[in-house]
């Protein structure tokens, strides 16, 4: 009988080989996992995360199809439900709505506790106007922890895309690198950490990283290297007169803006863009293009008007010979870029890196947000600089004046809100904007149970964003 149990282990170690890679050996430990923590679990299968350390097993355990994310010495990290009646909480599809117009839920994975099986979040795998896939991650009450995957263009997998749905898990704070770790401690000092994760889609591997500092939220897509991707802020702490910014694919530029853009360049091809909004409303559009072999930037109000652009990149005359231009990743830019970057700025965000080869030339093209400018460099492959352009990002010229409120300044609908998604909840702290003397937004925290929350409301008190922290 032993040696029967033996060769029957062996067995089906074989037989769940990594879908993925097919030479990869699952450890026995992590099979072994799988089956004592689920032993009624059938059409057991696995796929590599990172080799030789994590994976994903899918399989059905008795009505319901599940996954869990299993490490090399059998300690289940995750656990879902992927089953295709999970239903999603209200708000966080109000959320998914609200921030990505146009997006449709591609599926819902129901993170289940361990032991317990009480539901404690969920992954979301949500494929924008652009087809490409991002996933965002609740927790158990609806509220958004992270955008875990990149959502700005780059190479690999699609026309515009990081390629197909990220691989996701979650990591704890020790396990980032240390470059990130460093970043955190220098810019936010006794920060609390709330989540990260790695997310691996096109070849590139992303570190997503939430903190939370005095009642407001921090949120961070960092590259391999520490470059910021992308970073968002929600709370009492942020800047009036900061805006905030979103990727804009180009299934999502307006198409007066795209009439505009058409009369007035040649054959020109989108390369990047973002919105920018100020406390969740919107003020502009800008757009990064390329029209006869050079790159331009034009920048439209919330109505998509009042266009003003200009050369950012290229040659003032014809080019000559081939002419080629390729989006990378701003870890593939060279080492004397990037450290010129930090070093003049400290702080900024990616918007566009790209290579431009003409003929035997090769170009570096960096675009990238400091405060509320976006500045645009060219270098030779030398890291020299041959160019660079400033542009000022416009917003509402109004005095913004922020005013803290009290419990009994929350509105009727903001209440109504707050008791369905966060019953028992305290009002903690609070801030109105206002423009000119008229309301323009809310920005609420409130703590239920141990945990504190921070929400804002548009002047007529409709959701705008949340985040747990």
């Amino acid at each position: 009988m032993l040696v029967g149990c033996i060769l029957s282990a062996c067995d089906s170690v074989k037989d769940l080989q990594p879908t993925f890679n097919p030479g990869e050996a699952v450890p026995q430990a992590a099979v072994n996992a799988i089956k004592q923590e689920f032993p009624e679990a059938t059409q057991i299968k696995f796929s590599t995360l990172e080799k030789d350390k994590l994976w994903e097993s899918n399989f059905q355990f008795k009505v319901d199809r599940m996954s869990a994310i299993v490490n090399n010495i059998g300690k289940i990290t995750e656990t879902y439900k992927v089953t295709n009646g999970i239903q999603l909480p209200d708000n966080a599809k109000t959320y998914i709505n609200t921030n990505f117009p146009g997006s449709t839920i591609k599926n819902i994975c129901q993170q289940v506790a361990p032991n317990t099986g009480a539901i404690i979040g969920y992954k979301v795998i949500v494929t924008l106007t652009d087809g490409k896939d991002i996933a965002v991650i609740f927790d158990g009450t609806g509220t958004l922890i992270m955008v875990a995957s990149n959502d700005r263009p780059g190479p690999g997998g699609g026309p515009n895309g990081m390629g197909g749905p990220p691989k996701i898990y979650f990591i704890e704070q020790k396990d980032l690198p240390e470059v990130i770790k460093a970043y955190l401690l220098e810019k936010h000092q006794n920060y609390t950490f709330v989540k990260a994760a790695v997310s691996i889609q096109g070849g590139n591997k992303l570190y997503s990283v939430v903190i939370t500092k005095d009642l407001t939220t921090f949120e961070y897509l960092f590259d391999e290297k520490g470059n910021i991707l992308r970073s968002g802020t929600l709370g009492l702490l942020v800047p009036v007169y900061k805006l905030d910014y979103r990727p804009l694919s180009f299934p999502d530029l307006p198409q007066k803006i795209k009439d505009v853009l058409s009369a007035n360049f040649a054959e020109w091809s989108y390369e990047n863009g973002i919105t920018f909004s100020q406390n969740g409303v919107l003020q502009g559009y800008y757009i990064l293009i390329t029209s006869q072999k050079k790159q331009f930037a034009v920048q439209f109000d919330s109505n998509g008007e009042n266009g003003r652009g200009s050369q950012v990149c290229g040659a003032p005359g014809a080019s000559s010979g081939k002419y080629e231009i390729k989006t990378i990743q701003p870890k593939d830019l060279p080492e004397t870029i990037t450290t010129f970057l930090s070093n003049r700025y400290k702080e900024f965000i990616y918007i566009q890196t790209s290579l431009i080869t003409d003929k035997d030339k090769k170009i570096y093209w960096v675009a990238i947000v400091k405060d509320n400018f976006v500045i645009n460099y060219s270098f030779d492959d030398k890291g020299k600089v041959l160019g660079a352009f400033e542009n000022p990002l416009k917003f509402s010229s109004g005095k913004l004046v922020a005013k803290y409120m009290q419990d009994n300044d929350i509105p009727s609908k903001i209440r109504a809100y707050f008791n369905t998604y966060y019953p028992g909840w305290v009002f903690k702290a609070g801030l109105m904007h206002y423009v000119d003397s008229q309301l323009f937004s809310y920005i609420i925290a409130i703590k239920v149970g141990n945990e504190n929350y921070i929400l804002s409301f548009d002047a007529n008190g409709n959701f705008v964003a949340a985040r747990k922290g």
